[in-house]
């Protein structure tokens, strides 16, 4: 069995950002079988309304990256607080 690491954390950071400035989830669809599908093969779309940032759309595509080890994140959090997204946070 194959277990979960900080990476899905990431993961479902990238689906509460989206979330959160486009209303509906990053890969939502009625058919939960065909959502599962899309999670699954997929590349995030974004809608032109709301119209979000290049930084915006940038942190989220690199949380929603597949592969678990190439993910935003994947070597620590640093790399999540570094994103240009983040530039007026003083962590």
């Amino acid at each position: 069995m194959k277990g979960y690491g900080k990476t899905s954390d990431w993961w479902t950071f990238g689906t509460l950002l989206y979330e959160m400035m486009v209303g509906i989830p990053p890969f939502y669809n009625q058919n939960q079988s065909l959502m599962f599908q899309l999670i699954r093969d997929s590349e995030v779309k974004f809608p032109s309304r709301p119209p979000l940032s290049d930084e915006a759309k940038d942190i989220i595509k690199k949380l929603l990256v597949k592969d678990p080890h190439k993910r935003l994140g994947a070597n620590g959090s640093e790399e999540i607080k570094g994103h240009p997204w983040f530039s007026k946070v003083d962590w």
